[in-house]
């Protein structure tokens, strides 16, 4: 069995480009003065995230400066390979906390997790608390219709204003979405619509827009990244991601149509047995906290905890979010997925 795909980040001070963030070098960074960091091993903290380039880059600046003295290693991994790596490895992982890691995937591995404080979860949007506490939320992660109207304006087409617009012949190689089969926002969109309008619909309705389709994506960015690249004029992407780019000039437009907007919870969790250490525990509580408020702050403004409410410039206020009942669910998950032809 092949070793699933673990990219080591690296701290770096020069700016990261926004279209090869999630391939960045980021940076050995440390953390925490705490009882027992003078031994390097002692002090070591790894952390597999599953979360963009630029948000692995700012929390792991922010524990720099926060925690000084001890050892943090953050090293990107994507979802899929994560919950493979710890499916595999148990507590026998080298990673102490997981971050970022879609809910139904971490009810896959729930097992293979500390058991945290219900007290805690309290703090959270009730929604978004897992009933086993195996993960507190650390983000709710939106999606949206994001389009390019320069690109729609050269081609004299107009901005389609529902799901079944998007299967009209004018938007023929122009659509991006995310596969997924390899994309837990490209699972966001089909479990979506089968929850609006029952399984058989969603699937043929699907059928039908995969004939508009210039790309099935293998991550959530790529949309985006390909409306940024002027490749698509509509993407099937993550709203956090279209407003990055609308604050830096690039002339994109969030969508919501009447199904309202897709989303899922991503996790934070420590493995288990692993929260035997009190430095593992520090730098997990930190995430858990600040970590959260300043993820909100700076990239994804969905609410998260209950007392707070982050505001990002162009980021839509009260969006209307999905019926995403069963979202977590890793049995309908498969069972949904088995039936993806693309």
């Amino acid at each position: 069995m092949d070793e699933p795909e673990v990219l080591d980040l690296r701290y770096t001070n020069n700016k990261l480009s926004r279209r090869a963030f999630v391939l960045a070098a980021l940076g050995t960074l440390c953390a925490a003065v705490l009882p027992g960091c003078a031994e390097r091993a002692e002090s070591t903290v790894v952390i597999y995230s599953c979360a963009e380039g630029v948000r692995n880059e700012s929390l792991l600046a922010a524990l720099h400066a926060r925690f000084p003295s001890c050892d943090i290693r953050m090293r990107y991994v994507p979802t899929g390979n994560c919950a493979a790596k710890l499916k595999l490895e148990g507590a026998q992982s080298e990673a102490d906390i997981i971050l970022d890691l879609e809910g139904g995937y971490i009810k896959q591995v729930s097992d293979q997790l500390e058991e945290l404080l219900a007290t805690n979860a309290s703090r959270y949007c009730d929604d978004l608390v897992d009933d086993e506490h195996r993960f507190y939320p650390f983000a709710r992660e939106s999606a949206c219709i994001a389009v390019n109207e320069a690109v729609l304006a050269e081609r004299g087409l107009g901005v389609p204003v529902s799901y079944e617009e998007l299967t009209l012949s004018q938007y023929r190689g122009l659509v991006a979405m995310p596969n997924p089969k390899a994309s837990g926002t490209g699972y966001n969109f089909v479990k979506s619509l089968v929850n609006a309008w029952g399984e058989e619909e969603a699937f043929e309705y699907f059928d039908r827009l995969a004939k508009n389709v210039y790309q099935f994506t293998s991550s959530g960015s790529g949309p985006v990244n390909a409306l940024v690249q002027g490749e698509a004029a509509i993407g099937l992407g993550m709203t956090f991601q279209a407003v990055s780019e609308i604050n830096q000039g690039v002339p994109l437009r969030v969508l919501f149509f009447e199904e309202g907007a897709p989303w899922a919870v991503y996790g934070l969790a420590m493995v288990q047995g692993k929260g035997e250490r009190a430095v593992v525990r520090e730098v997990f509580d930190w995430l858990a906290t600040e970590g959260v408020r300043m993820d909100n702050k700076e990239f994804v403004p969905d609410q998260v905890l209950k007392e707070f409410k982050a505001e990002i410039p162009n980021y839509p206020a009260n969006i209307k979010y999905a019926d995403m009942t069963g979202i977590t669910d890793p049995e309908e998950k498969k069972r949904l997925l088995g039936r993806w032809k693309y």
